[in-house]
């Protein structure tokens, strides 16, 4: 058995193993209690506000290619499922394919993917950071909040001005081309140069779009959690829900299992916890909520392949 596939089959029992520690943990007879008095209708609605979520994603393909939207749709579906099913990101090199088929150059490609995850990260913050803020006011001085506050603001927007206007990463990656001599070190410094050049046009284009879209999509997302939490019949602060939920989606980052099964929702429910929400509760809507969004884009992708105009979802279309 090669490396590749013990991982893989490593990587889906770890986290099945995870979520049966989690259930075994609440309590397997509570849970089921309260799942069946759990709204289906109330269940059902979120799921229909969860296709917002992929409307949004799909967007964000369309304003940086010349894709129909359908097409943008479909690519981010099988995407989405092939992450969902298989570690390593199996879906994003998916993407990049299939933009790359679709008359994307690869570099082109590459960058939206990159871009597409970098406003992922920063949709996720903007909404977690300040909410733990807000969480930690009455844990930590006041003026400490203030420093935090100012000492990011000082960081940060110098360096977005630094790195999309004054093209600082660009010139130093011409740089250390022109000073290395090594033979492959030069070949990837170069590769990297023409890379980070292309992301710089791109970063220029559209790029309040790119964050209001991404933006839009994870507050989806957390509208999305939170009608869940009143199908359960015990509704939780917005700002917590989003919290929990933007702080469990940067968990994924790390593809340690697929689609970040397991991982999620034992950061969302620890996080639920620690807002003394009870432990059945946090576990039943950490699972339900990663299950409903899981299963939704996992139907999704197999209905764009399905569907797909041809026979090899990964070959060009005519």
């Amino acid at each position: 058995m090669n490396k590749k596939l013990t991982y893989r089959i490593f990587s889906i029992f770890l986290g099945i193993g995870i979520i049966a520690g989690l259930i075994i943990y609440a309590g397997t007879s509570e849970l089921l209690e309260l799942l069946s008095q759990t709204s289906l209708t109330l269940l059902f609605l979120s799921i229909l506000v969860s296709l917002f979520a992929w409307l949004f994603r799909a967007l964000f393909l369309k304003i940086h290619t010349k894709i129909k939207f359908a097409n943008c749709f479909r690519i981010i579906c099988i995407g989405y499922m092939l992450n969902a099913i298989l570690p390593a990101k199996a879906g994003d090199i998916n993407m990049i394919y299939s933009l790359k088929q679709k008359g994307v150059s690869l570099v082109r490609s590459v960058n939206i993917l990159i871009h597409y995850r970098i406003m992922d990260l920063f949709s996720l913050l903007v909404i977690s950071l300040p909410l733990l803020l807000i969480y930690m006011k009455n844990k930590i001085p006041e003026n400490i909040i203030h420093y935090l506050v100012i000492i990011g603001a000082i960081i940060t927007i110098p360096a977005l001005i630094l790195v999309d206007r004054k093209g600082l990463i660009s010139r130093l990656l011409l740089f250390l081309e022109e000073k290395i001599s090594i033979n492959f070190l030069k070949k990837f410094i170069n590769k990297s140069h023409r890379l980070y050049s292309d992301y710089e046009i791109l970063l220029k284009t559209k790029k309040r779009w790119s964050a209001l879209i991404s933006f839009s999509g994870w507050l989806v997302e957390g509208l999305v959690s939170y009608a869940i939490a009143i199908a359960i019949g015990y509704p939780i602060s917005l700002y917590i829900i989003f919290l929990a939920v933007s702080l469990g989606n940067i968990s994924k980052v790390i593809p340690i299992t697929p689609g970040g099964i397991g991982v999620y929702e034992t950061t969302v429910m620890l996080l639920l916890s620690i807002f003394g929400i009870p432990t059945q509760i946090s576990t039943l809507l950490a699972i339900l909520d990663h299950a409903i969004k899981t299963a939704l884009g996992i139907i999704l992708g197999s209905i764009s392949l399905i569907f797909s105009e041809s026979k090899n979802p990964l070959k060009r279309e005519a």
